[in-house]
């Protein structure tokens, strides 16, 4: 199993990006939480361990990721018969794309 961290916030910039840093391993980063999010690594620490961290009731951690295959058997089926596909079908339809992406502005 992999070693689990806890991140401390060390400091909100004026900025409002705010310094992490792990007191185990060294890593340091810095979260900008927008309008769009950013994480900047200053120092990578334990790039194999597990690293988490709470501020204000929002809390960080790792990404778990599992395979589709293991959620579900079959893949859902789609159709464009769907009615409540028919607006974006109608508008398909009218759009001329080779117009769109072909024109010479």
């Amino acid at each position: 199993m992999d070693q689990e961290h806890e991140m401390i916030l060390e400091k909100t910039h004026p900025s409002g990006v705010d310094e992490w840093y792990c007191p185990i391993c060294g890593r340091r980063l810095l979260m900008d939480y927008g309008p769009k999010f950013k994480k900047t690594v200053l120092v990578a620490g334990d790039e194999y361990a597990v690293h988490s961290g709470a501020k204000g009731g929002l809390r960080i951690g790792s990404t778990r990721v599992i395979s589709l295959k293991d959620t579900a058997s079959e893949e859902p089926v789609v159709s464009v018969e769907d009615p409540r596909l028919a607006p974006w079908v109608a508008w398909l339809d009218e759009v001329d794309f080779d117009k769109r992406w072909n024109d010479e502005a």
